[in-house]
């Protein structure tokens, strides 16, 4: 964390500075991304930066679908998940009934043991454990047949006990769902456990981690709930844990603006929305130059540097145009006057400076005197 700090000062310094630092490569194309080791140090800093006015509205959308397409290259490994088609699985404490037609010696309902088992009359103990209906239905036949001619199975599941799922994190419940006949996919589980990501609260991610049988998987739940692919509205499957992760989204802005902070915005998230509701100083903000940084995880100590010029209005609209991304950190500088002006503010007292100036407010002058004069 520290590290990041120190980086991003290293590059507020920069962006300031009318020259370029020692050690800070201006000009990325020139330098060996295969070079780069951990060995380092934090002045090395690879800076790439891109001008927003002089792009196409192609090479914008690059930009904007860049983090979707490194996204999508990860879960291809990870198809199982979302072609699963749900199917309850048996388990110990589930209760199925079974009937028989012609033979009433074995209708009757069975809790399946803690082994995983029923015990029929005359035909012993059978293990179910972990079965589909079906699968059940079959291995009960090829037992059944044994004893008797010809059977006209039936079962079905009367108690759904065994099979649950939950949900973990930044939620306002933790919860365990039971499972049964009826799919339930992400979306669902996430409401009943009171995920809801449109309440304003920080704490809600949007993403999380799921674990089944034994794998970990990235999910992402703001794609299911807006319905970007369906497949990540996936079907639960028994004992799935399901950890939502606390809002680590974040974007944060420093500068001249009135508000300046972290914020979690939405997918699809403008420059221009972020100046609007950041509130963007006109007196002491330079138009010029407004800089989103943006860190490149695939390249070690590389980093992206956007600057809009918003000099003239119409430009807000490539703003408009170009989304903002989780970890992005938008700085809006002051103007050369502001910076000198503040510089001087530090070096001569204030008030002095304005009493000086200002012969009604020096020492003598007061609210009679004033007063007597009219």
């Amino acid at each position: 964390m520290a590290m990041k700090f120190l980086t991003f000062f290293i590059i507020i310094i920069f962006l300031n500075s009318c020259g370029l630092n020692q050690g800070i490569n201006k000009n990325p194309s020139k330098q060996n991304p295969k070079n780069i080791s951990s060995d380092k140090s934090i002045n090395d800093v690879e800076i790439n930066i891109i001008s927003l006015n002089k792009l196409t509205d192609n090479q914008i959308q690059f930009y904007n679908r860049k983090k979707i397409q490194e996204f999508d290259h990860k879960i291809k490994k990870f198809e199982s998940i979302y072609n699963y088609k749900y199917k309850y699985i048996l388990g110990a404490s589930d209760s199925v009934s079974i009937n028989l037609s012609d033979v009433e010696d074995l209708n009757g309902s069975y809790i399946i043991d803690q082994e995983g088992k029923i015990d029929l009359p005359f035909v012993g103990k059978i293990e179910i454990n972990e079965f589909t209906l079906d699968q059940a239905k079959k291995k009960l036949l090829e037992k059944i047949e044994k004893f008797y001619k010809n059977p006209d199975l039936q079962i079905k599941i009367e108690e759904y006990n065994s099979s649950k799922a939950y949900i973990v994190g930044a939620v306002e419940t933790q919860t365990t769902l039971n499972l049964n006949q009826e799919p339930i996919r992400l979306i669902e589980a996430a409401i009943n456990a009171g995920f809801n990501p449109g309440s304003g609260d920080k704490n809600f991610g949007t993403k999380g981690v799921l674990r089944r049988s034994n794998q970990v998987y990235k999910i992402n739940l703001e794609n299911a709930f807006r319905n970007v692919d369906d497949k990540e509205n996936f079907f639960l499957k028994k004992n799935d844990v399901i950890f939502i992760d606390r809002n680590s989204e974040s974007i944060h802005v420093f500068g001249e603006v009135s508000k300046p902070g972290v914020y979690y915005p939405n997918l699809d998230y403008s420059l221009t929305e972020l100046i609007s509701t950041s509130g963007l100083n006109q007196l002491t903000a330079n138009a010029k130059k407004i800089y989103v940084i943006r860190e490149n995880y695939s390249r070690f100590l590389s980093v992206s540097i956007f600057q809009l010029d918003i000099r003239d209005p119409v430009n807000l609209i490539v703003g408009r145009k170009f989304n903002l991304q989780a970890k992005d950190i938008v700085y809006i500088p002051a103007t050369k006057i502001v910076k000198w002006n503040r510089i001087i503010s530090l070096l001569l007292p204030q008030t002095d400076l304005f009493k000086s100036y200002n012969p009604i407010i020096q020492d003598g002058a007061s609210v009679g005197s004033i007063n007597s004069t009219e």
